[in-house]
């Protein structure tokens, strides 16, 4: 029953929402005008006025305490030198029949003050500790995966500032619950093998304290079938002082746009770690319908899967229906 009423939730509000919204007059605005604020729309009803107003309010503080703690370190105006602040706030339901039903909410801010640094940029949020740490894919987060928040894999408020030595390499420093520090040096690669394929690799090298050190490699294939098609298989592994060889990941899907910011995609998937007593740890097949719900700023997400997990204990694979909803505000 609560599969079903989740189902029925995000149906509706994948698509009657979506059609409400642009009989509104939606499409695209500019994130920001120059003072900060963000765009509204005078016509619009009481709800939806109370949504666009949530959002101007989040820019709006975000942005006044960035703009004058950057003015501290100068004279350089905001705006003009290139300042710059990105933000979003998801919320999430999930639901697995091995695990039941859950929820749980993440943020992130990005900013960049010219007067401190033409190159540096603060980052702020909450998300999955561990996650947060070896910088995992985000095909391959908990949140992807559609599994609940556990003890071990908590969520945690973190702050840290980021230094680009390049387009492709960034050095990053944070704290994470309140005292754990953690650095990270990250270098981005994308080759274009032909016009319709190219290979993508990311390195993180990780120092954290309670996650000591580590190395995190992201590649993704992708090749394009048509304008509107592509074929992707995305892989992560991360080796570290505590995982047990190689926690890997892996996923292979179709990729199919129709326009107006809206994607279907269906993957078959597994993760485990290559020394554990199970080195696949889960394999199944998942389906996500993304598309916006309001204007290009409010993102809703619909994922179905089913997965086949086995733990350290199990005698067998046991198997598992799971459905998760999304929604993302962009500010």
């Amino acid at each position: 029953m609560r599969l079903c009423a989740l189902l029925v939730m995000g149906i509706w509000l994948l698509s009657g929402q979506y059609v409400a919204a642009e009989g509104l007059g939606g499409g695209g605005e500019s994130l920001a005008a120059e003072d900060g604020t963000l765009d509204g729309d005078a016509e619009e009803p009481t709800e939806i006025r109370a949504l666009t107003a949530t959002r101007q309010a989040l820019h709006g503080s975000a942005y006044w305490l960035v703009e004058n703690v950057d003015s501290w370190f100068g004279d350089m105006p905001f705006d003009e030198e290139g300042g710059r602040v990105r933000g979003t706030v998801r919320l999430r339901l999930v639901y697995r029949e091995d695990d039941g039903l859950a929820t749980d909410s993440r943020f992130k801010l990005r900013v960049k003050m010219p007067n401190v640094s033409t190159r540096a940029y603060v980052f702020i949020g909450r998300d999955n500790e561990q996650e947060l740490v070896s910088d995992q894919s985000e095909a391959f987060t908990r949140e992807q995966l559609l599994l609940p928040e556990n003890e071990s894999d908590s969520q945690t408020l973190f702050v840290g500032l980021g230094y680009l030595l390049r387009d492709n390499l960034d050095f990053r420093l944070g704290v994470r619950s309140g005292y754990k520090l953690y650095g990270q040096a990250r270098y981005r690669k994308v080759w274009s093998q032909t016009e319709a394929s190219n290979l993508a690799w990311r390195q993180t090298i990780f120092l954290a304290v309670d996650d000591g050190l580590g190395t995190t490699t992201s590649l993704d294939y992708t090749y394009v079938l048509s304008p509107r098609t592509a074929l992707r298989w995305r892989n992560s592994g991360t080796f570290s002082t505590e995982t047990a060889g190689v926690n890997w990941s892996t996923s292979l899907g179709l990729f199919q746009a129709f326009g107006d910011a809206r994607q279907l995609s269906v993957e078959i998937l597994g993760n485990g770690e290559t020394d554990a007593r199970v080195p696949m740890r889960e394999y199944g097949i998942r389906g996500i319908w993304s598309q916006p719900v309001y204007r290009d700023w409010v993102i809703g997400e619909l994922i179905l899967g089913h997965f086949w997990p086995k733990y350290d204990d199990d005698p067998q694979r046991d198997r598992s229906w799971a459905a998760g909803l999304g929604i993302e505000m962009q500010f």
